[in-house]
C-alpha cells in the first residue's frame, strides 16, 4: 500500500508537468533595434507597415508590411556591407506560404547612407524561409550605381 505523501507527490509532479507542457515556446523577438554607423536606428510598425526610424527620429516608411526585421551579421549584429564607401544594410520579412507548401515568401530591402541621406532599395522577392544570410550582392545589386 502507498503512503499519502507518495500520493500526494505523485499529483503534485502531474500537476507540475501538465502545467509545463501548456506552456507556449515564446520564440526570440526580431531584431528591431540596432546600431547604424555609430547612430541606434529601429524599425516599427505604421499602419501594418514596415517603418524605419532614423537616427534624427523621422520616419521612412518601406515597401513592405510589418512585422520586419533588420538583417544580423553572425555576431548578432546589423550587418552592414561598405561598397564604394556607402554603408548599407538590410530589412528583411519572410511568412510561410499556405500549406501544403513548406516555403516561405521573403522580401528584402536594402538602405543605404549616401552624404547623411538614406535612400531605399526596390524590394527584392523571392521562395525562401528566412532570417537569410546574404552575400554582399543582395545589398548592393538592389541600387542603381
Amino acid at each position: 500500500m502507498r503512503s499519502p505523501w507518495f500520493l500526494s507527490a505523485l499529483a503534485a509532479s502531474l500537476v507540475s508537468l501538465s502545467a509545463c507542457a501548456g506552456q507556449e515556446t515564446v520564440a526570440p523577438a526580431a531584431p528591431t533595434q540596432a546600431v547604424f554607423v555609430g547612430h541606434p536606428v529601429s524599425l516599427i510598425d505604421v499602419q501594418g507597415r514596415c517603418t524605419l526610424v532614423k537616427p534624427d527620429q523621422s520616419h521612412l516608411a518601406l515597401d513592405m508590411e510589418w512585422p520586419c526585421q533588420f538583417s544580423l551579421g553572425p555576431d548578432k549584429q546589423l550587418r552592414v556591407e561598405t561598397f564604394n564607401q556607402v554603408p548599407i544594410f538590410l530589412v528583411e520579412r519572410s511568412e510561410h506560404m499556405p500549406a501544403p507548401s513548406r516555403d516561405c515568401l521573403t522580401k528584402i530591402q536594402a538602405v543605404r547612407l549616401v552624404k547623411e541621406t538614406f535612400e531605399v532599395s526596390d524590394v527584392s522577392q523571392f521562395a525562401s524561409c528566412g532570417p537569410g544570410q546574404w552575400d554582399q550582392k543582395m545589398y548592393t545589386a538592389l541600387f542603381r550605381w
